[in-house]
């Protein structure tokens, strides 16, 4: 029983510590007390306007509070994720010209450390916090090469992956940096330039694949105001509310796999 309880607790503060970091990562506040009591209010306001607008049995009523505790959580990861690629993206765009400052440092001959200074010094947020974290990690005795290999396991991606391996390999074999991480930042540029292009030979498929999630709302709310005894049966009826969720599962399944088909990785 207290092993099973011990286990419970290191999940839970697993889980807490993995929620915290990627807050941090997103760029959002890392407190997690705020964020739990906004998320019961969320789920207490959803479940009232279930329950108000679609007057569910009583025994229903009690069953739909998880679900809907489980739609603010899920709600809130989605917000927590898409504040997380934006920042993410906004990294990538500024890693270009961080590099071409770092390479211009180190070719008047600063170390790697001090030209992370200029990169402070000229480049917003995210790239000027990222880097002070980089800064501050060597100053409690971390070496520059960690704090870098840590960088890029705060901010994923291929692209930070390449320059922490590029100058990781650079400092045991030698070899002028400069024009490596010249090198590098032709090398993201061009990826940048290819992304775009598949950005756009793709944007058909996603105005359609937002036009047929946009579809079945519309015609939901076109039947409920233009069919009255329709609209009433489909929302305010036991066999409607099975279809509605149906239609919910099988729209949002065929969403995830047009957009899945549209990903292309580069």
């Amino acid at each position: 029983m207290v092993g099973s309880a011990a286990l419970d607790f290191r999940a839970g503060s697993a889980n807490s510590k993995k929620l915290t970091e990627t807050l941090d990562r997103a760029g959002m506040a890392t407190n997690l007390r705020p964020i739990a009591i906004g998320l019961g209010i969320a789920t207490v306001v959803l479940w009232f306007l279930v329950v108000r607008f679609f007057g569910p049995p009583l025994v229903v009523d009690a069953l739909l509070l998880p679900v809907c505790a489980a739609a603010s959580a899920g709600g809130f990861w989605m917000y927590v994720q898409s504040k997380l690629r934006k920042r993410l993206d906004q990294f990538v765009q500024q890693l270009e010209l961080a590099l071409r400052l770092l390479a211009s440092g180190v070719r008047i001959g600063l170390g790697l450390r001090q030209a992370m200074t200029i990169v402070i010094e000229e480049m917003p947020d995210p790239a000027r916090h990222e880097y002070v974290r980089v800064i501050g990690q060597t100053n409690i005795g971390m070496s520059v090469y960690d704090a870098i290999d840590n960088l890029a396991a705060r901010m994923p991606g291929n692209e930070t992956l390449m320059m922490s391996r590029a100058i990781r390999i650079q400092s045991q074999t030698g070899g002028d940096l400069g024009s490596i991480l010249e090198h590098l930042a032709n090398t993201i540029k061009e990826r940048r330039r290819i992304q775009r292009k598949i950005s756009a030979l793709t944007a058909e498929g996603r105005a359609g694949a937002i036009i047929l999630s946009a579809l079945p709302p519309f015609l939901t709310a076109f039947i409920a105001l233009t069919e009255h005894d329709m609209g009433h049966a489909l929302l305010f009826t036991t066999p409607g509310h099975i279809a509605l969720m149906i239609v919910a599962v099988l729209e949002t399944c065929g969403v995830l796999w047009l957009m899945k088909m549209l990903k292309v990785e580069v």
